[in-house]
C-alpha cells in the first residue's frame, strides 16, 4: 500500500527543503509505504489534489494569491483527507489518518475495479441459452425465478377466475374449457397470456438480469424481424393448413352461435396467448435451465428435450401423433431462438398457426376439434405433414435470418449478444 502524501512548501526556502528531507529521510521500514508529493503554492489548482490520502502545508499561506491553496485545503478537508500544518515533519497521527485514508481509497480502487469487470463480464456475447449464465450466476437462482414466476401466475390466475366465478359469468369447470363460450375464450387466454408476466418478473427476481433478454439476445422484441417472419409465415402455413383440409375432407359445417365474439375474442387475444406459452416454454423454461450447464450445447439439448416435454404434457394429450406434433413446433422454436438469438420467428409461428386455425374453425365450424386436449388424437398422416410443414417453414426462416443479418452464417452457429 502506497500512501500518498502532498506537501505545499516553497522550494526557495532552505527550511522547506530541509523538512521535506527529513520526512523522506525518516521513510523507511515501517514508513516505506509513504510517498511524499512536492508542490508549490501556485502550482495548484482545481482538482490538483484528487488522488492524495493526505495535504502537508509547511505554512498556511495569507497572501491574497494563495486563495488556491487556501480552497485545495478546505477542498480535502472536506473530503475527509488529513490535513496539518507544520514546519516541520508532520506527527505521528496525521500519518496514522492517511494511511486509513489510504486503506479506504484502495479499497474503493479495487471495488471500481471490480465492478468494471464484472460489468465487462456481463457484456460479453452469449447464446440465448446462457442469457442468464452471467457472472452473478449461482446454482439457487433458477429456482427462485421459477418460484417467483409460479406466484405471479397464481395470482394472475386468481384475479381472473375469482371475479368471473363471483359475477356468474363461469358456474361450473366445463363452462370454464368450452370453446364456444366467448367469455371462456377470453378468460383462458388472458389465463395463457399471464405466462407473460410472470416469466419476466421471475427472470428479474431470480437472476437480476434483464427480464428482457428472454425475448431476444439483444435485450428487446425485434420487431422488425418479427415482421419479415410474419411475411413469410402466414402464406406457408395457410397453404399447409390448405392441403390439410383437402387431405382430411373436412366439410364446412355450420357457425357457433357467437361467432362474432369468437373471432373478436380470437384476434385480440390468441397472440398473447401463444405468446405466453413461447416466453414461458421456450424462454424461462429454456434460459433458467440453460444456466446451470457450462456449455451452451449441452444447455441447448437438455432445454430442448424438457421444453418439448413439458409443452406436449401441458396440452394433456397423450396420442403419440399429436405428441409428436406438438414437439415438433417445441423442438423448431428451441432451434430457431438458438439460431436467430430469439423468441421472434417461434412466436410468430405459434400466434399463425393458432390464428388461423382458430379463425377457420369459427367461420368454417369444426371449432370444438381445434383444441388440443386429454381426448384429442391425431395419425400418422397429419403428424408426418405437420413434421414436413415445421421443417420447411423453420428452413425458410433461417435462410431469411441469415439474409437480413439475424443469423449467423453455418446451419448450427448460435447468434450471440
Amino acid at each position: 500500500m502506497n500512501v500518498r502524501i502532498a506537501v505545499v512548501g516553497d522550494p526557495g526556502q532552505e527550511p522547506h527543503q530541509r523538512s521535506l528531507s527529513q520526512a523522506r529521510a525518516l521513510s523507511v521500514g515501517a514508513a516505506a509505504d509513504l510517498e511524499w508529493s512536492p508542490f508549490a503554492p501556485w502550482e495548484l489548482g482545481d482538482g490538483r489534489l484528487d488522488g492524495f490520502d493526505a495535504l502537508w502545508l509547511m505554512a498556511w499561506p495569507q497572501d491574497a494569491e494563495s486563495e488556491p491553496v487556501r480552497r485545495a485545503a478546505w477542498v480535502a478537508h472536506q473530503q475527509g483527507t488529513a490535513v496539518v500544518v507544520s514546519p516541520t515533519e508532520p506527527p505521528r497521527w496525521f500519518v496514522e489518518l492517511a494511511r486509513q485514508r489510504a486503506a479506504y481509497r484502495i479499497r474503493g480502487e479495487v471495488e471500481r475495479t471490480r465492478a468494471a469487470e464484472l460489468e465487462a463480464a456481463e457484456r460479453e456475447p452469449r447464446t440465448y441459452v446462457h442469457q442468464m449464465r452471467g457472472p452473478r450466476h449461482r446454482w439457487w437462482r433458477p429456482l427462485v425465478a421459477l418460484a417467483v414466476a409460479v406466484a405471479v401466475a397464481v395470482a394472475c390466475v386468481i384475479a381472473l377466475l375469482v371475479p368471473s366465478g363471483l359475477g356468474g359469468l363461469m358456474d361450473s369447470e366445463e363452462s370454464l374449457v368450452d370453446p364456444l363460450n366467448p367469455w371462456a375464450a377470453l378468460v383462458t387466454n388472458l389465463l395463457l397470456a399471464s405466462l407473460i408476466p410472470a416469466t419476466l418478473v421471475g427472470v428479474w427476481a431470480g437472476f437480476r438480469r434483464s427480464p428482457w433478454r428472454v425475448l431476444s439476445v439483444a435485450g428487446r422484441l425485434r420487431w422488425g424481424w418479427l415482421g419479415w417472419c410474419t411475411l413469410v409465415v402466414t402464406p406457408l402455413w395457410a397453404a399447409y393448413l390448405a392441403v390439410s383440409w383437402v387431405v382430411f375432407e373436412q366439410e364446412v359445417l355450420d357457425r357457433p352461435d357467437h361467432w362474432a365474439a369468437l373471432i373478436v375474442v380470437t384476434l385480440l387475444t390468441t397472440p398473447l396467448q401463444a405468446a405466453g406459452e413461447e416466453l414461458a416454454f421456450r424462454g424461462g423454461l429454456v434460459q433458467g435451465v440453460g444456466a446451470w450447464f457450462r456449455s451452451p450445447v449441452v444447455a441447448l439439448i437438455i432445454t430442448a428435450v424438457l421444453s418439448t416435454a413439458f409443452f406436449a404434457a401441458a396440452h394433456g394429450s397423450a396420442d403419440p401423433w399429436i405428441i409428436i406434433e406438438l414437439g415438433s413446433l417445441a423442438l423448431a422454436g428451441c432451434w430457431l431462438a438458438w439460431r436467430t438469438g430469439g423468441l421472434e420467428a417461434v412466436i410468430v409461428l405459434h400466434v399463425v398457426n393458432n390464428l388461423l386455425i382458430m379463425v377457420t374453425g369459427i367461420l368454417l365450424g369444426g371449432l370444438e376439434e381445434s383444441f388440443v386436449d386429454g381426448a384429442s388424437e391425431g395419425s400418422p398422416v397429419s403428424a408426418a405433414m405437420n413434421v414436413v410443414a415445421t421443417a420447411l417453414v423453420s428452413a425458410v426462416l433461417l435462410w431469411l435470418a441469415r439474409r437480413r443479418g439475424v443469423a449467423p452464417a453455418g446451419w448450427r452457429t448460435p447468434a450471440r449478444a
